[in-house]
């Protein structure tokens, strides 16, 4: 059998045949979390709870939260919507800042936002109404405004210039001690 295969076969015995998707998401965390280890968790559906079609990642929404730690100050939500559907979120207190991105389908903010396309809203704590013009799915994610400027590097964002660089030379170390042990 050659390599191909095998890793094919592999694929298939760990995950399955069916296609998997993952969005990751990048947070300006507080300073005095923003340089602490990184942790990464695959999670499957099952994980999260439920508010009407919303699945809450990270937050909370209703009755439902989220078993991931995150800062209290944010939503991740990932919701599914019929054709013709219509849903309205409102936003915690202080979470001024919410944006979207379509994954599956098109919808109405009013404003169309299509699949792939990604839409961030006014600052407000106003409700938002969507409606979705195919069957649709989203990830919707709202939050308190960050305090500080953001200093943006090629792998991370931080809450300073300082923060960015200790955390680039962390990613750097990381690269090199996974190179030395073959894993990259």
């Amino acid at each position: 059998m050659d390599a191909r295969k095998r890793r094919r076969l592999a694929y298939r015995r760990c995950c399955g045949k069916r296609a998997r998707q993952g969005f990751q998401l990048w947070v300006a965390l507080p300073p005095e979390m923003e340089n602490i280890a990184s942790e990464a968790r695959y999670l499957g559906r099952e994980h999260f709870q439920s508010h009407g079609p919303a699945r809450v990642i990270l937050g909370h929404l209703g009755e439902a939260a989220s078993k991931v730690p995150a800062p209290a100050t944010m939503n991740y939500l990932d919701v599914a919507l019929k054709k013709g559907e219509k849903w309205r979120y409102d936003p915690p207190d202080k979470h001024t800042v919410a944006w979207i991105a379509v994954h599956r389908g098109k919808l109405a903010t009013p404003e169309i936002v299509d699949k792939g396309e990604l839409a961030v809203f006014e600052e407000s704590n106003g409700a938002l109404e969507i409606e979705a013009l195919e069957d649709t799915g989203f990830i919707l994610g709202s939050a308190v405004k960050h305090p500080h400027e953001l200093a943006l590097g090629n792998y991370s964002v931080h809450t300073s210039q300082a923060a960015l660089d200790q955390g680039e030379r962390k990613i750097t170390e990381i690269g090199k001690r996974l190179r030395a042990e073959g894993r990259i």
